[in-house]
């Protein structure tokens, strides 16, 4: 080692997270060629264990006496994770440096007796939930009002030993920590929140290296930074710094990766609950008018979904907390197809099922756990019985799907139900597929609500939505519904680019606002 190499001493707590990251930061260091010493410290957040974050006052739990010792030349570099900083920065002190992201998503960990794969998130109704995040509380109670959510507190081992140890049904943690530190998990259920359905802290998953304004080895340290990542919590982190919140403000913020698209949540403590898909840049962010479209949203037309609703289904939640009625019915009808289908799937052969309607039919007529089951989506998951097994579940897009499951499968035969009318999109990707005709989906006219909007899930929907004497503006879920759509002579007034709650968001914000 050079006798100029720079020492570098990294400040940190004392958590097995925080642990990790410091050594993670100090193998970096390494490589460029420093001698780095960890000097653990205690924050006011590790020091006070029986309140949750809603009730602590102040901001800045797990930071201020780390950024104290920086100030009063103690430590070199402080290691943070990046959502627990304040958005405006003490005098002194800047981000040096910020790496390339872990993962950004919010992970549900549930004890094996209150699974249940029919529920948002996977947990038996009238489960207990542990969380000690407004943010997470929020959309927990949006998504499935049943649950009871009770605080969590300790560090990430602590907090799953707690539901191991029964006091809950099921805990939610930043999936990033559950990552990092390597955790045997084989004993719970995993389930991975989808960023843009319930919607991560702003920075979750990123790092700060922070450090002295000014200090020489500031440019040796900024050659960590990952300019992706940047651009991303730059965007969410604008956003809370408008909105003056801190960690214990019920808003999360997601930029998927080189988008300048946020798609963004405001909770109950600041008016009622918020989502929204929106296109903006950083600029954009610090704007009133964005703020004020963030903080006081026009209210959504009342609509009609082409899908049955339970009454307690989260859609509804959404609608009604912009102000609109959600009402639905299937306007189609599914039945076996009655053909005869050529050869028969072997026990452990690979099963996908494409669609809701398509899940629930084969498994009333079939034993699904003799099959590896994939399925198109979380929506196709949940129309199982809560007892199957599933191997695996794609994000909904077919194609994305179709070139997945292609690498998960390999050379295994994979078996597709499907219905008269599909697009065979697996072709192409799926070299041992067993198209299998098992189902004929056909239009059908129910007895329609009044609304205002139309909410079309495929081209065969809109057919039905169209026999039952519908003729309201439709939004129609991908290009393909949309052109038939306008093909049978209903009017286009947006297309959503998922069923999920984001999707339907920014279609409907997009007709508001016209």
């Amino acid at each position: 080692m050079s006798s100029t190499a720079p020492h570098i001493r990294i400040g940190t707590r004392g958590s097995d997270l925080a642990l990790w990251q410091a050594h993670h930061v100090r193998d970096l260091l390494q490589a460029r060629g420093a001698t780095v010493e960890i000097v653990v410290l205690k924050t006011r957040g590790d020091q006070i264990q029986n309140v949750s974050f809603d009730k602590m006052e102040g901001k800045g739990f797990f930071t201020k006496e780390i950024e104290q010792a920086l100030l009063d030349g103690d430590v070199d570099l402080a290691v943070h994770s990046h959502k627990d900083l304040e958005t405006t920065p003490p005098s002194g002190l800047v981000v040096a440096a910020v790496p390339p992201r872990g993962p950004v998503e919010d992970v549900v960990l549930v004890r094996p007796e209150a699974v249940d794969l029919t529920t948002p998130f996977h947990v038996r109704r009238g489960g207990v939930v542990g969380t000690s995040s407004m943010r997470r509380k929020n959309q927990l109670e949006l998504g499935q009002p049943d649950l009871r959510i009770e605080a969590l507190r300790g560090n990430v081992p602590t907090r799953i030993q707690k539901l191991r140890d029964g006091q809950y049904d099921a805990i939610m943690l930043a999936h990033a920590g559950v990552h990092r530190l390597e955790l045997d998990l084989t004993d719970l259920h995993v389930h991975v929140l989808d960023p843009l359905n319930f919607v991560p802290a702003p920075a979750q998953g990123a790092l700060a290296l922070q450090m002295r304004e000014g200090d020489p080895l500031l440019p040796f340290v900024e050659a960590l930074t990952d300019p992706d990542t940047v651009h991303a919590i730059g965007l969410e982190r604008s956003i809370l710094r408008e909105l003056e919140g801190g960690c214990q403000l019920p808003f999360g913020a997601y930029v998927p990766g080189g988008t300048r698209n946020v798609y963004t949540y405001l909770g109950e403590a600041r008016g009622p609950l918020r989502h929204a898909w929106l296109d903006v840049s950083v600029s954009d962010a610090t704007e009133g008018p964005f703020l004020n479209d963030l903080t006081s949203p026009a209210p959504w037309p009342s609509a009609f979904i082409t899908q049955d609703l339970a009454p307690d289904a989260p859609l509804r939640a959404l609608f009604a907390t912009r102000g609109a009625d959600l009402q639905g019915a299937s306007c189609i009808e599914v039945r076996p197809s009655g053909e005869a289908v050529p050869g028969t799937p072997a026990e452990g052969d690979w099963l996908f099922l494409g669609s809701p309607k398509c899940a629930a039919l084969f498994a009333s007529t079939h034993d699904v756990s003799r099959f590896c089951i994939a399925t198109m989506g979380e929506g196709t998951r949940q129309a199982l019985p809560s007892s199957t097994h599933i191997a695996w579940t794609g994000n909904g897009n077919p194609e994305e799907v179709f070139k997945a499951l292609a690498q998960e499968v390999g050379d295994a035969t994979v078996w597709i139900p499907h219905a008269n009318r599909t697009m065979r999109r697996w072709e192409g990707h799926l070299s041992h597929a067993r198209p299998w005709h098992f189902y004929d989906v056909e239009a059908r006219e129910v007895a329609l609500p009044d609304h205002d909007v139309a909410l079309v899930l495929s081209p065969s929907n809109a057919e039905g939505y169209k026999a039952s004497g519908g003729t309201a503006p439709v939004i129609a879920i991908g290009d393909t519904t949309a052109e038939h759509v306008t093909r049978i002579g209903l009017t286009l007034a947006g297309t959503a680019a998922s069923p999920q709650a984001w999707g339907w968001s920014a279609a409907l914000d997009g007709l508001s606002a016209t």
